[in-house]
């Protein structure tokens, strides 16, 4: 009977093991990779922008990114843009150090999708 559980407390200790092991740790490096594996502009926009500019870019505690005013200055070229969410601005922070500059041409690209 003892040999019995105690072959029944190794099988539960082995299963629990073999659980943890298959469950995939969240490191910086994963993280970083995610971007690697298709991390869209969109998806960068809603992390890192959202919540200041709401989810559709039309403003909140910052201004509305979708307005035809703010879009229009950005028609031209990236630069204003990319370089407003590297340094950042008045009450903007900067992303410079947050993100990769791959990842802030994405963040960009997706803003002057955006429609009212």
């Amino acid at each position: 009977m003892l040999i019995k559980i105690k072959i029944g407390i190794l099988c539960c200790f082995l299963a629990l093991a073999a659980s943890v092991v298959a469950v995939p740790l969240v490191t910086a490096e994963s993280k970083a990779s995610a971007f690697e594996f298709g991390s869209s502009g969109a998806e960068l926009f809603k992390e890192n922008c959202a919540r200041c500019h709401g989810a559709d870019g039309t403003g909140g505690k910052g201004p509305n990114l979708a307005s035809a005013k703010r879009q229009e200055k950005w028609k031209a070229s990236d630069e204003k843009l990319v370089n407003k969410i590297t340094k950042g601005g008045l009450f903007m922070p900067s992303f410079g150090k947050k993100l990769k500059g791959e990842e802030i041409k994405q963040i960009a690209d997706y803003v002057r999708t955006l429609k009212e």
